[in-house]
């Protein structure tokens, strides 16, 4: 494991936002986790797994990774690989199992039409489902070099209207709208941004 994060460190030094995404993921990852009452070793796992989800991105090059605009379908298919590349990363590892589940299926779809291995509902990993979760909310509601983050309120709405379309498992969404809904009528914060 401490092999991972070594990797996963110098991917952060690669690209910050890839850091702070990584952060935040976990984050969002462990509230709808403990919303579900995972146990103990379920939530070691998922947060491991969700901080290692990206790893493959290192496989990723720059020109892609970091590019300003819109991907186009040659840029789009390199960046669809990083879920398999973090898994074969992950692989060699006697107890990676767990990671590499969770990192090879977090772009799947409940509907099927996900990727790399278009699994569908609960043939997806549960903590696979929740890092997909997640990694949906952060990208939405955070700047990224092509477009700024919207609001909560704004990405509320989207995982809302999406609920059962298809995307994201809709008991999860669910939850997750509930754990958010809690904090927007807090007076603290428990989605500050990793920084």
């Amino acid at each position: 494991m401490g092999i991972l994060f070594a990797l996963a460190k110098a991917l952060e030094a690669r690209d910050d936002d890839t850091a702070s995404h990584s952060l935040n993921v976990t984050k969002y990852a462990m509230l709808l986790g403990r919303q579900l009452g995972l146990d103990e070793e379920e939530m070691r796992i998922l947060g491991q797994g969700a901080m290692l989800h990206d790893l493959g991105k290192i496989g990723i090059p720059d020109e892609i990774l970091k590019k300003p605009g819109i991907l186009d379908e040659f840029e789009f298919e390199r960046i669809k690989e990083h879920p398999r590349l973090t898994s074969e990363i992950l692989a060699p590892l006697e107890t990676s199992n767990y990671y590499s589940s969770i990192a090879r299926s977090h772009h799947e779809r409940w509907d099927g039409n996900g990727y790399p291995d278009g699994l569908n509902g609960e043939n997806i990993p549960l903590l696979a489902r929740i890092v997909a979760v997640a990694d949906a909310w952060d990208a939405m509601t955070t700047n990224r070099v092509y477009r700024p983050g919207m609001s909560n309120k704004m990405a509320l709405a989207v995982l809302e209207k999406e609920k059962n379309w298809g995307q994201w498992d809709p008991n999860l969404i669910e939850e997750f709208v509930k754990i958010i809904r809690k904090e927007n009528s807090s007076s603290y914060s428990l989605f500050e941004k990793a920084s």
